[in-house]
């Protein structure tokens, strides 16, 4: 019952009818479009806390697809009519520039991206993404999830099918990805559903192991099918070029850099990072010895002091007044990341609460901790963990999408600025550094600074990949070099990011003009300025571009004004 009220509230939010006023047509407009997103994105839909489609995958069929473009046109078409005029509110401008946001990124994965035709990870993807947001959080009783998963299995062949169809212009590279998912994945459809089936009914068993097996069977026969023809598929090929990229940097971004000033920004951050790291050899020298950093017997003990650190992390930003952590926040667990995942994401990956969901809870999903694990992240987290839970938990992803996902408007609530939220998770990890939370932590010390210099080399991957600059092998081996870490780490991070182009310069990007904008307000309050109110404002924005929060809280549109640089239109 809890979960349909759930449901029902997040639908009504989405539903009630648009006042005439400028800004709630904006909202109107918006709700209707996230509405319609989340209905065609079953998977999506739960992570957010709808849970209208958990019986559904997405359909990816051709006359689907085109209807789709067909809405989607149609809404980009209301957009136009809604243009701001001289008078309207900063608020109602950035408003009006988020929708238009969204929509063009929607644009650019279906017709720039084309990950339909090009990517095999989207379709095995959409079935383990199916059944992971179904076993991830306990949104409805057993009875229901399996239920719910029971028809999920069902749909994935179909959606398999689709894929074998829609797959006109497969990259190996990323087959080769789908290929390992699938190999390594089939305990998130066994072993992780049947802990949730003991307590259901015995027909709904029956019905679990037959679509189970039919599931199975189908991945293994898609993935026989990407193998058979592997050698066929044309390696590479999966840059966007320079043009279309610094379309995506300014219209979908709103960064005020291109291409080139994005890698100068990647370039200079390297540099810093290797002096700071040559500061650190020296600080090290001419200190005590550090005591060796905890050892582990077992996965759960790993995973518990994982989570009894960010009580640490958490005693040290109130005694510092660092941020204000409102009372809302849920508990934030540690989990390991499921098989079928672990090829795409070797680093791990955080899971927020639902968009509209009442469970405040989150999760950071973490690599396997084995001893037979060398990946990059795994070593960090060996070394200490603290830096990479400010970066996931608190002050991080879980506190920053809590307070995004409690904005009081629409529009701030539902947009989604990878810039924002990996710009300030980043920055995290050098703030918490600088205040003193390492002092006598080396290994988080050393920690930080080696991130840094990794997604400094991420920028430097992500745009020489997305403009056609750089080679496969190339990235991978700049990222060997530059950011120090194994070759199946950087072939996970260069293949990712060669499937979304644009997202590995989030981290950098970000923390960049958070920095300046911490600067502007420390400027402008002179002996008042508190890094807690500065913070806490910050996250007042909600997910949204820096851009337009510089606008807005700085009445300054440099930012602005340069990410608006007039450029050839774009149809679709």
């Amino acid at each position: 019952m809890r979960a349909l009220l759930v449901a029902v509230t997040a639908l009504t939010l989405l539903a009630i009818e648009s006042p005439p006023s400028y800004h709630d047509r904006l909202v109107d407009l918006e709700r209707r479009y996230t509405a319609w997103s989340f209905a065609q994105n079953p998977t999506a839909a739960t992570d957010a806390g709808i849970h209208e489609y958990d019986t559904r995958l997405a359909d990816y069929s051709a006359k689907t697809q085109a209807s789709q473009m067909q809405q989607l046109r149609r809404y980009r078409n209301e957009l136009a009519l809604l243009q701001p005029s001289a008078g309207a509110s900063a608020h109602d401008r950035m408003d009006y520039l988020l929708i238009r946001s969204d929509l063009e990124a929607e644009w650019w994965n279906r017709d720039v991206i084309r990950g339909l035709q090009r990517n095999p990870t989207f379709y095995e993807g959409e079935c383990s993404n199916g059944i992971f947001s179904i076993v991830k959080r306990q949104y409805a009783s057993d009875e229901v999830r399996i239920r719910d998963a029971v028809a999920r299995l069902r749909a994935c062949p179909t959606v398999l099918q689709q894929g074998r169809t829609n797959l006109t212009k497969p990259v190996r590279e990323f087959a080769q990805i789908a290929s390992e998912d699938i190999r390594d994945g089939s305990s998130l459809y066994t072993t992780t559903l049947d802990a949730l089936a003991p307590n259901v009914s015995p027909s709904l068993r029956a019905q679990l192991s037959s679509a189970q097996r039919a599931a199975l069977s189908s991945l293994q026969a898609y993935r026989r099918w990407l193998d058979a023809r592997m050698s066929t598929f044309s390696p590479g090929g999966f840059a966007v070029g320079r043009k279309q990229y610094d379309w995506f940097l300014h219209r979908v971004l709103l960064l005020p850099y291109d291409s080139a000033a994005v890698a100068q920004i990647g370039r200079l951050e390297l540099a810093r990072d290797r002096a700071l790291e040559a500061w650190e050899d020296g600080r090290d020298a001419h200190s005590p010895a550090a005591s060796p950093p905890p050892s582990f017997d077992s996965k759960q003990s790993f995973l518990a002091y994982y989570e009894r650190s960010l009580g640490q992390i958490v005693s040290f930003i109130n005694a510092h007044q660092i941020v204000t952590i409102p009372p809302y926040i849920g508990a934030f667990h540690i989990v390991e990341v499921p098989k079928a995942l672990a090829a795409t994401y070797p680093g791990g990956f955080m899971n927020p609460p639902g968009m509209f969901s009442s469970d405040p809870q989150g999760f950071y999903f973490v690599p396997d901790f084995s001893p037979t694990n060398q990946s990059f992240f795994v070593q960090q987290a060996r070394q200490s963990v603290l830096p990479l839970l400010g970066h996931e938990g608190i002050p991080g992803h879980f506190l920053q999408f809590s307070e995004a996902y409690h904005n009081p408007d629409l529009i701030r609530h539902v947009h989604q600025d990878g810039v924002f939220s990996e710009g300030w998770a980043f920055y995290g990890e050098e703030m918490l550094m600088r205040e003193g939370l390492y002092a006598d932590d080396p290994g988080a010390r050393r920690q930080v600074i080696h991130l840094m210099r990794h997604r400094a080399t991420r920028i430097g991957v992500d745009v020489g990949l997305a403009t056609g600059a750089m080679s496969l092998p190339a990235a991978i081996a700049y990222f060997q070099k530059n950011a120090g870490i194994d070759y199946a780490t950087a072939r996970g991070e260069a293949t990712r990011f060669a499937m979304d182009p644009g997202q590995a310069i989030d981290y950098l990007t970000g923390k960049t003009q958070l920095e300046a904008l911490l600067a502007l307000d420390r400027d402008r309050e002179g002996g008042s300025f508190s890094l807690r109110n500065f913070h806490d404002r910050l996250l007042s924005f909600g997910t949204v571009p820096y851009s337009t929060i510089r606008f807005e809280w700085f009445g300054d549109a440099g930012w602005l004004n340069a990410s608006l640089t007039p450029l050839a239109p774009r149809e679709f």
